[in-house]
């Protein structure tokens, strides 16, 4: 005679509803449990989207949300700011390669704040598809920000 376990429903990770510190804290928490050599890009699935199974026990269950992170600056995004790190990448990578080649940052003039000249990178090849909001070159490691908050 076979006998099958049932499994519990209380064995089941339960549904939650999360908020955007709730996931930056599990992250957060997830990378200090991890070995030095481990960082928060193993969370990320092709689409930028993080695996929140794999969070489950720091977030205290399981949802149906999507949080997205840039694989460039870490930053996390809720489902309604998905665009920004496909963006963030994207353009990171392109200001890296034009630093690279030309030693200048591509930035517009006249402006006040550090913005990215997304036309010069277009005309040099660096960039195939323009953003449809301003990026910004922080000082932290030349990294991008789309936040004009940041230089205040």
């Amino acid at each position: 005679m076979i006998f099958k376990r049932n499994r519990k429903t209380e064995d089941a990770p339960r549904q939650i509803t999360v908020t955007l510190p709730d996931v930056k804290q599990a992250v957060r928490q997830f990378e200090k449990d991890m070995p030095a050599s481990i960082n928060r890009t193993v969370l990320l699935r092709e689409d930028k989207s993080l695996d929140l199974n794999r969070l489950t026990r720091y977030l205290g269950g399981t949802t149906e949300q999507k949080f997205y992170m840039s694989r460039e600056t870490f930053e996390i995004f809720s489902e309604d700011d998905r665009l920004i790190p496909y963006y963030l990448d994207m353009v990171q990578s392109a200001v890296d390669c034009y630093l690279s080649d030309t030693g200048k940052l591509p930035l517009m003039e006249d402006v006040r704040l550090p913005q990215v000249h997304y036309r010069l990178l277009a005309s040099g090849r660096y960039l195939k598809e323009m953003p449809p909001f301003p990026l910004y070159i922080t000082d932290e490691e030349m990294m991008l920000t789309h936040r004009e908050e940041y230089f205040k």
